[in-house]
């Protein structure tokens, strides 16, 4: 099997031979979103993340599936959500809670820790639950001897200011904010950088390397690639790829396999599954697309980024986001905006009942126009008559 190590090379020669716009496009495939609490920006997917509680309740992920995660999970715990938990953790038996409840708070070896939270929720409009419990979170605050979160370079080793969580520190964040009352912010003035977004996370270097290794595998089935890149060179590639990707599982299924059921690869050229139509490398460069907006293609997921789902890798022994091989495909905007929430099998069953409702609507008109014609006649003969 070829090793991670010559894989991260042969994609480091593919880049080269690409032009600046697409080079900086393949680079920026580990590249971090920007969080909503305390952001950190331009940093790696494998940074430390602030994982939202109801997320991992919903995942179903236990607190030894969170800790396999040792660039450090923050759960972010609404502030009511503490105030239950730590009602029902008092002689219950529910270990996540129990150990929420436990290491609220940074600066800390462990690779799980979670901050208390007070911020604008979606589906409120306005903010006054939130001063309802910015009131009784005061109150905490003074009996907890709490402090807001902030992050301290004093305690940063060389190479991890975004790992783990021994070098930030304290046990909240809130932001309370609406119509013409006055705002309260636990960091009135500029936050700390300090954590990384839960989406698109990835758990490992590997697993970094699978997902590019995936995207670059499927960007070398381009019909006109040989603008960069030889045919010769490509083949090349791609059949040492696939087989890494073929020897390569998550989730039961290899990279290969997974890749191959989002059918985005007809007659050995990529196309958008979406649009069925053929993608251009020139696509990949925003400023070589011009005007053409809906050509530019970027990375779309088969299962969409809002449906915040993490699963649990065993055979990796991992929690994988929505970044993982065979969840990515590249697509162009237009593509992206017809898909929307659905994922690619979704689709394509909506995009036939569509069709079908379609044809039958032709139908109905087709038999109504018969009718009315066969009426007319009757008329005209009784007419005649």
């Amino acid at each position: 099997m070829i090793s991670v190590k010559s894989v991260k090379g042969i994609i480091g020669a593919i880049i080269k031979k690409l032009p600046k716009n697409i080079r900086t496009k393949l680079k920026n495939i580990n590249k971090a979103g920007i969080c909503d609490v305390c952001p950190t920006k331009r940093v790696s997917q494998n940074s430390r993340i602030l994982l939202p509680y109801y997320i991992i309740r919903k995942s179903g992920l236990t607190l030894d599936q969170l800790k396999t995660y040792t660039s450090g999970v923050v759960i972010e715990l609404p502030f009511r959500e503490y105030e239950r938990i730590s009602k029902s953790s008092v002689g219950g038996n529910d270990e996540l809670d129990a150990y929420i409840v436990n290491n609220i708070g940074g600066a800390t070896t462990n690779a799980v820790a979670a901050i208390v939270t007070i911020r604008k929720e979606n589906g409120y409009s306005g903010s006054s639950v939130q001063r309802e419990d910015l009131k009784r979170l005061e109150n905490e605050i003074v009996v907890k001897a709490w402090e807001p979160v902030a992050y301290n370079p004093e305690k940063t080793m060389k190479g991890k200011k975004n790992k783990g969580n021994e070098n930030w520190s304290g046990h909240y964040y809130y932001k309370v904010s609406g119509g013409s009352q006055q705002s309260f912010k636990s960091h009135p003035n500029k936050e700390p950088q300090i954590f990384t977004t839960h989406k698109g996370f990835m758990s490992t270097d590997k697993l970094i390397i699978d997902v590019v290794a995936s995207l670059v595998w499927q960007m070398l089935h381009i019909f006109d690639i040989d603008k960069y890149i030889s045919t010769e060179d490509a083949l090349k590639y791609k059949q040492t790829l696939e087989q890494y990707l073929k020897d390569t599982m998550y989730l039961g299924i290899s990279c290969c396999d997974s890749i191959k059921n989002l059918e985005n690869i007809r007659y050995g050229k990529l196309i958008s599954p979406v649009t069925r139509n053929a993608i251009s490398i020139t696509a990949f460069d925003k400023e070589a697309v011009g005007d053409c907006k809906d050509d530019i293609v970027d990375i779309s997921h088969n299962e969409a980024v809002n449906k915040h789902n993490v699963r649990f890798c065993p055979e990796n022994n991992l929690m994988l986001s929505d970044y993982f091989p065979g969840n990515l495909f590249w697509d162009t905007h237009l593509g992206n905006m017809q898909q929307q929430s659905f994922t690619l099998k979704e689709y394509r069953a909506e995009e036939n009942e569509r069709r079908i409702k379609d044809k039958l609507w032709l139908e109905s008109l087709s038999e109504s126009a018969a009718a009315e014609s066969a009426a007319t006649i009757t008329t005209t003969n009784d007419n005649d008559a």
